[in-house]
């Protein structure tokens, strides 16, 4: 039987080479940060976690269960929304999720999930996806250290969790490479 585990949408960011806040950008009607909110769903986890910045809005409809966790530091990035959602819950593991990456698939969603343990996509030259793990609670201690230091780059903190044995990294098939595609851009069209 799977363990309990927290999902956090990662929806924090200034999207300044987007041009507007990417979160609220909308595919066929409905809001990037809605639609990757629903990829976390699928699996069931027992906790979802909105990680926002303290200047955005987000609307709750009806039969939404998600918590609202406002970045601890502005402009801290992913490395400041992963120790914020770590310090939120009392969960052993949380997933995460970008909101800029659409293109990742709900079954890649659940295959992480239900990994059990701490884990990373990784491509074949050792570059990490970070936005899209697994992060055992453990990791807290490591991520205060790295924030308090002023290194926010969440390559360096994976390969430490990795290294440590807190996290394992899961290979990127060739088939999977667009899936990672990230949306610093707005899309043409």
């Amino acid at each position: 039987m799977r363990s309990p585990y927290a999902a956090a949408l990662f929806a924090g960011g200034r999207s300044t080479r987007f041009g507007s806040d990417k979160a609220f950008f909308e595919i066929d009607g409905v809001p990037l940060w809605r639609r990757q909110l629903a990829k976390l769903e699928v699996p069931m986890p027992t906790e979802l976690l909105l990680s926002a910045n303290a200047e955005q809005r987000f609307s709750r409809g009806p039969g939404d269960h998600w918590r609202l966790v406002v970045d601890g530091e502005p402009d801290g990035g992913p490395m400041v929304a992963l120790a914020s959602c770590l310090r939120a819950t009392a969960l052993p593991r949380l997933l995460v999720l970008a909101v800029d990456l659409p293109d990742l698939p709900e079954s890649l969603v659940g295959e992480l999930a239900y990994c059990d343990c701490g884990v990373v996509p990784v491509w074949d030259d050792g570059h990490v996806e970070p936005l899209a793990a697994v992060y055992p609670a453990e990791v807290l201690p490591m991520v205060e250290r790295r924030i308090a230091a002023g290194d926010l780059a969440m390559q360096g903190l994976v390969a430490e969790a990795v290294n440590e044995g807190l996290m394992v990294p899961r290979p990127i098939a060739d088939v999977e490479r667009g899936w990672f595609r990230n949306w610093n851009r707005r899309p043409e069209g």
